[in-house]
Formats: structure tokens, C-alpha cells, sequence
């Protein structure tokens, strides 16, 4: 970039490569920070869309608990001796409440009779949070993917009304 100010090297060519480098690096900063603003209004936005809708995207919920959607999930695993395994997984999910949390669980699993253990930890994130943490594309794509899969499980009105017609129709037929 400023390679010729810098033959021949002198404190002063230094100088004026450094403050430019200054300058450009202060403006980065300034660009990721608005940058992450807009993303965290962005995904504030769609948590306030999305959020009365987990309940119909919420899948093989019990009832007893709460309806939420996985935005991302990752899952790794070690083997160790004996057929067992250490595995660590990390999900962001979206509650139905409009709450993200990260949860980690990690832990050991045998096949034989043996000791296992498990630890479970949940830390909840605000958006820009969530945005650092993963990114705002994973977090949307994690979200859209949720919609997809949830896509065969909702029913219209249209439907429900046309079901409602037949169910009626049997029942006329029955009385």
C-alpha cells in the first residue's frame, strides 16, 4: 500500500504509514459498530415477528413445555474407550416468550455399565449478542429453516374451515 514511503526507511515515512493505518482502523471500528446497530435492529425486528409464530413452528413440544424453535444447533464428538463418547453440543434457540439463549451440554456417554455424567448450562443473549456470537446470516438461515420444516405441520384456515364443513357434514349424517 505505502510500500514507496517507506524506501528509504525513516522515522518520519513510518510515521505518516502509521497514521494512515490509524485513521483506517478507526473507521473500521466505526463501521463494524453501525454495522452490528443495524444488525441487532434487524434481528430485534424479526424476534418481534417471529416470536407468535413459534408456537405453530414448535415441534414434538410437550405441552408442559415451552414452545420454542432451534436456530442453530452444533454437535461434536470424541471418542473414548469401551464404546463411550464425550460429546459437547451448543444450540441458540428462540423461545416463545421472544427470549434467545444459548445452551451448552457436554458430557460423557457410556454403553456399558459405567458411570456417565452430563452438565447443562443456558445463557441468555440479547440480539447483538446472538449477532457476535453467530452472525446475523446464521441466525436468519437458522430461522428460515425452522419455517421450512414446520411448513408440513401447519394448518391453513382454509383447511381447518373445509375440515370443520366435513366434520359436520358426518356428523348431520350420523344424528
Amino acid at each position: 500500500m505505502a510500500s514507496s514511503l517507506l524506501l528509504p526507511s525513516t522515522p518520519t515515512n513510518v510515521n505518516v504509514v502509521l497514521d494512515g493505518l490509524e485513521s483506517l482502523a478507526a473507521r473500521m471500528t466505526d463501521l463494524k459498530k453501525e454495522t452490528l446497530e443495524k444488525e441487532t435492529a434487524v434481528l430485534e425486528a424479526i424476534i418481534r415477528r417471529v416470536t407468535p409464530l413459534i408456537p405453530l413452528l414448535s415441534k414434538g413440544q410437550v405441552h408442559s413445555c415451552r414452545c420454542r424453535i432451534i436456530i442453530a444447533h452444533d454437535r461434536i464428538e470424541a471418542p473414548l474407550d469401551g464404546g463411550a463418547y464425550f460429546y459437547s453440543e451448543s444450540d441458540l434457540i428462540l423461545y416463545e416468550n421472544g427470549q434467545l439463549v444459548r445452551t451448552h451440554r457436554y458430557g460423557d456417554f457410556r454403553v456399558s455399565p459405567g458411570q456417565g455424567w452430563e452438565i447443562f448450562d443456558e445463557y441468555p443473549l440479547d440480539a447483538s449478542t446472538a449477532i457476535e456470537a453467530i452472525g446475523l446470516d446464521a441466525i436468519v438461515t437458522g430461522i428460515i429453516n425452522a419455517f421450512e420444516e414446520a411448513e408440513e405441520t401447519i394448518i391453513l384456515p382454509i383447511e381447518v374451515e373445509a375440515r370443520l364443513i366435513a366434520l359436520s357434514k358426518i356428523l348431520e349424517g350420523l344424528q
